[in-house]
């Protein structure tokens, strides 16, 4: 008979008071809720699915490691998300520094496809990859900061206020760089579609 997982039930903030006091289970639950989540901001970044793999676990690293110094000052999501910045950013410094460029990985067909039983047509499928590679190269030549910003907000769903407290600037600013990088998004998609 399996135990019961006690932190199931509990907010992010308490089953972080439970792993400061190094509680594997509860650093386990953490992991459970935001794998997902920290794997798709740091794709959305990089493109690179297994980059974003090796990033999102030095995260969780990170925030096993500096557990002690967590303190309950406000979304924990904006606590976990600004660690996650922070090794994106050392990454992006030391790649810089090793004059290592990655190349982008260009998504899979089949993640597109639909399920086996139903395909998609042929020029559906050629549309759909050409809305890809221009939503993707839209994003790469973005700068950073609007990037991070439109992952951050359109793709995690956090709120705005979070976003602000993870980039360390006004919510002005946060809402101004997303808008930017929608901007650009559209002018990268423009023809794409028949009205």
């Amino acid at each position: 008979m399996r135990a019961r997982n006690v932190f199931v039930e509990m907010a992010d903030a308490d089953v972080m008071l439970h792993v400061q006091r190094g509680s594997e289970p509860a650093f386990a639950e953490v992991y459970r809720r935001h794998y997902r989540r920290l794997l798709d901001f740091f794709y959305s970044m990089s493109r690179d699915a297994q980059l974003a793999e090796d990033l999102c676990h030095e995260t969780f690293l990170r925030v096993w490691q500096l557990r002690f110094r967590y303190a309950v000052t406000g979304s924990f999501v904006a606590y976990l998300f600004t660690v996650a910045r922070n090794i994106w950013f050392e990454h992006r410094r030391v790649a810089r520094r090793e004059w290592r460029w990655r190349a982008v990985l260009p998504i899979e067909a089949e993640a597109l496809d639909a399920p086996a039983h139903a395909p998609a047509p042929p020029d559906e499928l050629v549309h759909r990859l050409e809305i890809e590679g221009r939503v993707s190269a839209a994003l790469d030549a973005m700068p950073e900061e609007q990037r991070m910003a439109f992952v951050l907000r359109t793709i995690e769903s956090l709120p705005l206020e979070d976003i602000a407290k993870v980039m360390g600037c006004p919510v002005n600013t946060v809402r101004s760089r997303r808008l930017l990088a929608i901007t650009r998004l559209r002018e990268a998609l423009r023809g794409l579609f028949v009205l």
